[in-house]
């Protein structure tokens, strides 16, 4: 492209239909400062955008339609401006990223299709179990669900930290006291078993989980991403196990039997268990 052709000025409705965007995305992404217009009326507040932004505009409609978030593309302009392949591998990483969603939505749509057919046998085999009292360090905040996984690392560094060396005596767990996820903000609550000589600190609390019975499944990490899970939570949920002791004061919650950043997709995470009422 020449020098002069890069200089020309398009009015928003041309750059839109040369762009195959919307005037309304483009308002968008100059409100945001993906895509500025190359100069604007200060009388009118007309757009004008220079020719040689077309190629960038299309880009950034082609990531958009890639699933991208504004903020990705973000991150992947300035990986361009600085070398190509770094935006290349930015893209890639998004590219693993929308499989495995696409993954754990299957996982889900598998369990809906079963209860619309109406299908006896459910894709997580249900357990009960008693639990007895604990002695527990706990750490327990409100936060929605983007803020959740930065909140378990938190915690976990915490309790290690707290204990000092110490083994724990049970498995890091989160109980869910309300629904956590991008409109509601639980409160969640970060529970580590704990040697009687642990005290409580400004930041952790110790208290005492009650004894109880609890219906279960175990699942992998490939079932525990999100939208899959809501599966596991679904069908431990229904199970006649729990359906036949309702009444519990107690939260579900999620124990873990491995670290997520250490297992394969296949490897067993952690149990889904609620709490079950008095027989």
């Amino acid at each position: 492209m020449t020098p002069n052709l890069a200089r020309q000025l398009l009015t928003i409705g041309e750059f839109a239909r040369q762009t195959r965007l919307t005037p309304k995305a483009l308002r968008i992404y100059d409100e945001t400062g993906l895509l500025r217009p190359a100069e604007v009326d200060p009388a009118h507040g007309n757009r004008r955008y220079a020719a040689g932004q077309v190629r960038l505009a299309r880009l950034i409609g082609m990531l958009r339609g890639a699933d991208m978030s504004l903020a990705e593309i973000r991150l992947l302009l300035a990986d361009l401006a600085e070398d190509g392949e770094l935006a290349a591998a930015r893209l890639d990483r998004h590219l693993t990223g929308l499989e495995a969603r696409h993954t754990s939505r299957r996982l889900l749509i598998r369990h809906i299709r079963a209860i619309l057919r109406e299908e006896d046998q459910s894709m997580f085999p249900i357990q009960s179990r008693h639990v007895p009292a604990q002695r527990v360090m706990s750490i327990q905040r409100r936060l929605r669900a983007p803020e959740t996984d930065s909140f378990v690392s938190e915690a976990r560094a915490a309790f290690a930290s707290h204990l000092a060396g110490a083994a724990p005596a049970g498995p890091f767990t989160l109980i869910f006291h309300g629904i956590v996820d991008h409109e509601s903000d639980g409160p969640i609550e970060a529970m580590l078993g704990c040697p009687g000589d642990v005290q409580a600190s400004d930041l952790i609390g110790i208290r005492t989980e009650p004894a109880h019975d609890e219906a279960f499944t175990t699942i992998t990490k490939a079932e525990w991403a999100y939208p899959a899970i809501l599966a596991a939570y679904d069908a431990v949920s229904s199970s006649p196990e729990a359906s036949a002791r309702p009444g519990t004061r107690l939260s579900c919650r999620e124990v873990y039997v491995a670290e997520p950043q250490a297992i394969g997709d296949n490897d067993l995470i952690c149990d889904i268990a609620f709490p079950l009422g008095q027989c």
